[in-house]
């Protein structure tokens, strides 16, 4: 009897073990044909091993909140910068040789940033980060440079300087440059995966307090599963200063922000799944924030293969505006502000602007 019970159910669970290996064939047929495991390992292994390089610390000039206004140095014009959210500020601050601070301070600017800090007993909403927080930072960096500052801001750190200059007016802001700034998100691959998972997420969102820095490194892993293998591929080959380049830029990549749950649902549902930005139906205190309200010049850079903010997706930031000046760089999200191209193509122009 024993026998022929365990016959029995080898013959019922057939099926299952037939479908699982079918699985496993589909999932390896859907493995690039460049990635290499022991390579992707050994690179692993090399940069656990590596050494990593301390973030240097700036004085505050002022604060509003959880959010420091802080001095990277440097004299001349004063211009303020305007990171995301989503990921730390100090990747305009990598390296010497990959920075943008230290390539403003030596063209010959005082360098001013934020530093959102992290949501811990305060919670925001935009409309709260932009009115009580980034506005009041940015009159004091008026205040400081005794002129309107320039402001600079990067990837959704641009939506909030925009929005910053558009409240604060011509007497505090007197000119913006965006980088790697969406605009319609229609375009971009997060605005349908919005709208497919909105009658779950939204209710998850708004049920929270604080969405954990885990969960945004998950969607930005699942836009492009590969992305990561193929980094530490690369790693494994690196050395010299190339190695420390990349060290110091997957220490960052690793080292996200929680956001605060009312943001989140504001840039998931309103921004990628509303598009309210490009539809004019944006508001901060009852003010439209469109490029079309800044009497103020406007510099935007856009990079040709990024796949977070498309070239489509940025763009219309110059039809919708008053008239822009526009530099189009093959780079992608991160190389814009730290790639080899970025002293060249960035830098370089940007602070010729600015001037």
């Amino acid at each position: 009897m024993g026998a022929m019970h365990a016959a029995v159910l080898a013959a019922s669970q057939k099926p299952l073990v037939e479908n699982a290996l079918q699985q496993i064939h589909t999932i390896l047929a859907q493995v690039p044909a460049d990635v290499d495991w022991l390579a992707f390992q050994s690179g692993v292994q090399k940069y656990l091993a590596a050494p990593h390089t301390p973030r240097t610390s700036y004085p505050q000039v002022g604060h509003a909140g959880r959010v420091t206004l802080r001095d990277a140095g440097g004299t001349g014009p004063t211009v303020v910068l305007v990171p995301s959210m989503v990921n730390r500020g100090y990747v305009l601050d990598l390296l010497p040789g990959h920075s943008m601070i230290e390539a403003l301070r030596n063209a010959g600017y005082r360098v001013l940033f934020i530093d959102w800090g992290e949501p811990e007993n305060e919670i925001l909403t935009l409309e709260q980060i932009i009115v009580t927080h980034l506005v009041p930072l940015l009159n004091t960096a008026r205040q400081v440079a005794g002129a309107p500052v320039g402001v600079v801001g990067y990837c959704m750190g641009g939506l909030l300087g925009m929005a910053g200059a558009i409240l604060s007016g011509t007497n505090v802001v007197g000119k913006l440059a965006l980088i790697a700034t969406p605009w319609d998100f229609s375009v971009t691959p997060s605005s349908g995966h919005m709208l497919a998972a909105r009658p779950v997420l939204e209710p998850w969102l708004n049920s929270q307090r604080v969405i954990p820095a885990e969960a945004m490194q998950q969607y930005f892993w699942l836009l492009d599963p590969w992305s990561p293998i193929r980094r530490f591929m690369a790693y494994g080959n690196a050395t010299g200063e190339k190695q420390t380049y990349l060290t110091a830029l997957e220490d960052w990549l690793n080292d996200g922000l929680a956001l605060d749950a009312p943001i989140a649902h504001e840039i998931l549902m309103e921004w990628y799944a509303d598009n309210r930005t490009l539809n004019g139906n944006w508001f901060i205190q009852g003010k439209r924030i469109n490029p079309a309200e800044l009497p103020i010049p406007l510099w935007v850079a856009v990079g040709q293969r990024d796949n977070l903010v498309p070239p489509g997706c940025a763009l219309p930031l110059i039809a919708q505006g008053r008239g822009a000046q526009v530099v189009m760089v093959d780079a992608g999200h991160v190389g814009l502000v730290v790639g080899r191209q970025a002293a060249e193509k960035i830098y370089t122009p940007l602070a010729a602007w600015l001037k």
